[in-house]
C-alpha cells in the first residue's frame, strides 16, 4: 500500500507541473497601459508575498514536524518507515526555504538590472521547486501521522 502511495506520488506531482506548464503555454495578448510600471510593481509585491507566505509555511512545518516527533507517545518507538517519513518531510521543507532564498536571489537579480519577468526561468524553476517541495513536505508528513495512528491501533 505505502509503496504504490510513494510510486504515485511522484507521478501526480509530474501530471500537475505538467498542467501549470500546459496552462502557462497558452497565447494571450493584453494590453500594456500608461502606468506599466505600477503593474510592474504590484507583480514583484504579489511575488515576494508568495515567497514570504511560503518561507513561513515551510519554517512553521519545521516546528510541526519537530513538536510532533517530541511530543508523541513514547511508550510506541519509530519504525523506519516512520522514521524516513519524518527526516523526508524535514528535508524537503528545508529544500522550501533553499528554493525560496534562491527566488529572492532571483528578483532582486532582476531588480537590480531593471526589469522584473516572473516567468524568466532563473526566477520560474526555483519558485516552483520551492511551492512542490513544501506541498511534498506536507504530504509526507500527513503520510508519516496516519502511519503514525496506525501503529497505535495495532494495524500498521
Amino acid at each position: 500500500m505505502y509503496l504504490r502511495f510513494y510510486f504515485l506520488l511522484p507521478l501526480l506531482i509530474a501530471l500537475l507541473i505538467l498542467l501549470e506548464a500546459l496552462l502557462s503555454s497558452f497565447k494571450f495578448s493584453a494590453a500594456i497601459g500608461d502606468n506599466a510600471a505600477d503593474y510592474q510593481k504590484k507583480q514583484v509585491d504579489s511575488f515576494m508575498e508568495m515567497n514570504k507566505l511560503l518561507i513561513t509555511l515551510a519554517t512553521i512545518s519545521i516546528g510541526g514536524i519537530t513538536g510532533f516527533v517530541l511530543h508523541r507517545d513514547k511508550s510506541v518507538k519509530f519504525t523506519r518507515p516512520q522514521l524516513r517519513r519524518v527526516i523526508a518531510s524535514w528535508t524537503l521543507c528545508a529544500a522550501s526555504l533553499y528554493f525560496g532564498f534562491l527566488s529572492y536571489q532571483q528578483v532582486t537579480w532582476e531588480l537590480y538590472w531593471g526589469f522584473f519577468d516572473p516567468y524568466n526561468a532563473r526566477l520560474w524553476w526555483p519558485a516552483r521547486a520551492q511551492f512542490w517541495s513544501f506541498l511534498s513536505a506536507v504530504v509526507v508528513f500527513a503520510d508519516f501521522i496516519y502511519g503514525s495512528l496506525q501503529v497505535k491501533q495495532g494495524s500498521y
